[in-house]
């Protein structure tokens, strides 16, 4: 079934995406860089998607899926390549706008895919499905990328990603005839502006409520693994707490059906960054793995119902014909926040330390369970 196709290569293809930027931080980290210059790493991650990713969603509702899964694919495996065969910053600078905008195009195009080739009986369904398959990718990227630094270091472990990759391009290339080739025709081109979909008020509060959310897992993606190796912890360990952080988000994402199905999508998402808000406290008062594992999983809890219901939310809130440009401006938040979020909060690393970053975000995600309190 293409749908099983979807799910499965999206799972196998977080994997690689997950794992790139946790080598990404570690990296830049092991070659000496500070809060701030990780920081702008992933400013730069977000950089292009944030300005292309409207545009991308565009191409996906009115021209082809499949073109753009085969460039974010092939482009991915390229930018790996990069580190790999000059190791150092520069290096790092390059690969990450470059795979940011990549897998952009990816992703763009699965989400949109699960959307078409679901029901409305079956697209929530579906779409945990698919944040499963991000959670598998939260747990095995970071584990076995710090496995594999501290066994061949971290160039070789970029090869490792560019290889396992370039093996999913060529099995879409083989199934491909499976894969819808149109997005949603519309009979007449009708003139598309971004402010029409700003005036529902279904998709300003899943826009909203993904910023809060994406500010809370870009901090934790990108500082947990500085703060790990400054109190002295290895690859291994802090991947093993990453991981936990993917373990905790594939157990809630199972109960977000019958969860919201009860409760509602908002009283879900509500309890659910307040529980973040209490993890992100935590991070700065323990050096101990175990401890710092067991408030990654308490966040996982939290955030990993964050991402999947605004998803849903931002889909079924896109008029028809409109559901790519709906997902992708989502997506253009989240990047967004990759650009505004690290460097911020780096500057506010370099001068203050880590915690007060931990604790900023705290309150921010207060913040955004009183807005799904509201009715």
């Amino acid at each position: 079934m293409p749908i099983t196709l979807v799910l499965l290569l999206s799972a196998a293809t977080f994997i690689s995406m997950k794992g790139s930027r946790i080598v990404m931080t570690l990296f830049a980290v092991d070659l000496g860089a500070g809060p701030l210059e990780t920081g702008v790493l992933f400013a730069l991650y977000g950089l292009a998607p944030f300005l292309l990713v409207v545009y991308a969603g565009r191409i996906a509702d009115r021209f082809d899926n499949r073109v753009l899964m085969y460039w974010g694919l092939g482009g991915f495996v390229a930018s790996l390549c990069l580190p790999f065969v000059f190791p150092g910053l520069p290096a790092l600078f390059a690969f990450a706008p470059l795979s940011g905008f990549t897998t952009m195009l990816f992703v763009v195009t699965t989400q949109n895919l699960v959307g078409m080739l679901s029901s409305a009986e079956t697209r929530t369904r579906n779409y945990s499905y698919y944040s499963l398959g991000e959670s598998v990718g939260s747990v095995l990227g970071p584990v076995l990328v710090g496995i594999s630094i501290d066994a061949i270091h971290h160039p070789p472990t970029f090869l490792a990603l560019a290889l396992y990759t370039m093996i999913l391009g060529l099995l879409l290339a083989a199934r491909r005839a499976t894969i819808p080739h149109l997005g949603n025709k519309e009979e007449k081109p009708v003139p598309r502006k971004m402010k029409d979909l700003l005036q529902l008020p279904a998709m300003r509060n899943a826009l909203l409520t993904n910023a809060v959310v994406m500010t809370g897992l870009d901090l934790f993606n990108l500082y947990m693994p500085v703060y790990t190796h400054g109190v002295g912890l290895s690859a291994t360990t802090t991947g093993l707490i990453m991981g936990a952080f993917g373990l905790a988000a594939f157990a809630i994402r199972l109960a977000i059906p019958p969860v919201t199905a009860r409760w509602g999508e908002k009283t879900m998402l509500a309890g659910a960054l307040v529980l973040s808000a209490a993890a992100f406290v935590t991070f700065p008062l323990t050096a101990n793995p175990l401890l710092l594992a067991a408030a990654a999983f308490v966040l996982g809890l939290g955030l990993g119902c964050g991402q999947p219901l605004s998803m849903i939310l931002a889909y079924n809130a896109s008029p028809p014909g409109r559901s790519a440009e709906g997902i992708s401006m989502r997506l253009a938040v989240s990047y967004g926040a990759h650009v505004v979020i690290p460097p911020v909060f780096g500057a506010i690393g370099a001068g203050l330390g880590l915690a007060p970053i931990f604790w900023t975000c705290s309150v921010l995600l207060a913040g955004g369970s009183l807005l799904n309190r509201r009715k």
